[in-house]
């Protein structure tokens, strides 16, 4: 009897810790899950591109929005590694002005997924007129229903610009609500704080919100940015999208600039010196003079200033980036994500 009960304590010992290891297992498995951290970047598509530039990132990409039109073996290779491919799309008032013509746009939407294999579709449309605001909402509505219906997806680029948010309804084109309730998901577009080149005598902008001479995101800007929407959207719906070019000005009375697709500047006259920190905005400055003697300020988008917007991502509990655009990051900015993705919390 001693030898059969002590074989039923082992038993009984042997079933507990049993049931403890596949609890923990099942706990580990969850929070796996739900703290799973990935990128979902834009990606223009050009003749002889092909899925190679995608491999290397593919076990931390959720999904790829794409400009152009990829054949159906890359999108086909995007499912087999378990990325969903949106179409990425534009427009203006002028092709959605009417119900007649949001109802054909969004079934050439449908169309589109159907015949070339995409999950969704990517709107980028922009700086439409505020006033358009309910047009665009039944826009939304139509779009999103007809993608619903045939089993894809809707997905929204949108951005922050402060004089369009100062009163309690938003003054842009799109209703924050009606993003959050039609879209599966949505890109929050976190650059053109400042858009270069800014005020010069051949560009003048309309908007008066991001001109004049500035980097094109920052550390404060990016979080502003990132709660406001998370008062709209839920937090699994967004995509803290970020930039992977620079914004270079020359010093001149106009204070002329241009995007750089490149995190440090390049003709550069002489040796070029070590940045400047700025501590507040986390980003890098570079005072240089180029090749014809001119002096430029370069705001730079690199790993140190990706860095510290990724903690924002921690801070604010956003598991998916994105970044403007895939073929423009710098490989050590790579490195940093690829670090803020290890660094599960």
């Amino acid at each position: 009897m001693k030898h059969l009960k002590s074989l039923c304590d082992f038993n009984n010992t042997l079933t507990f810790c049993l049931f403890i290891l596949i609890q923990l297992v099942v706990i580990s498995s969850a929070i796996a899950q739900t703290s799973k951290k990935k990128i979902s970047p834009w990606y223009i598509y050009k003749e002889g591109n092909s899925f190679a530039d995608v491999e290397p990132l593919k076990d931390i990409m959720s999904s790829i929005s794409v400009f152009g039109n990829p054949p159906k073996e890359f999108i086909d290779e995007c499912h087999k590694n378990n990325i969903e491919v949106y179409h990425a799309v534009s427009g203006n008032e002028k092709t959605i002005d009417s119900p007649d013509k949001i109802k054909t746009v969004a079934k050439n939407y449908v169309d589109d997924c159907n015949s070339n294999g995409y999950d969704g579709i990517d709107l980028d449309f922009e700086n439409l007129n505020p006033a358009f605001q309910n047009i665009y909402s039944d826009f939304l509505t139509e779009v999103s229903m007809a993608l619903h219906k045939a089993g894809k997806k809707l997905s929204h680029c949108v951005g922050f610009y402060p004089t369009l948010f100062q009163d309690a309804v938003p003054k842009i084109f799109y209703n924050p609500k009606v993003i959050a309730t039609t879209c599966d998901l949505v890109r929050v577009m976190c650059y053109d704080m400042y858009f270069a080149p800014g005020r010069s005598d051949k560009n003048t902008l309309t908007r008066d919100d991001c001109q004049g001479i500035g980097p094109t995101s920052n550390y404060s800007w990016t979080k502003d940015a990132m709660k406001f929407w998370i008062k709209y959207v839920p937090k699994t719906k967004l995509i803290m999208a970020l930039p992977a070019y620079s914004n270079d000005y020359t010093m001149n009375l106009i204070g002329t600039g241009k995007q750089v697709y490149a995190s440090v500047p390049d003709s550069v006259k002489g040796v070029l010196q070590s940045p400047i920190w700025l501590w507040y905005e986390k980003l890098n400055i570079y005072l240089y003079d180029d090749l014809e003697g001119n002096t430029h300020l370069f705001y730079a988008s690199d790993q140190r200033s990706t860095g510290a917007l990724l903690d924002i991502g921690n801070e604010l509990d956003i598991n998916t980036i994105g970044f403007w655009h895939l073929g423009s990051v710098d490989p050590k900015m790579w490195d940093v994500v690829k670090e803020w993705i290890n660094k599960q919390d």
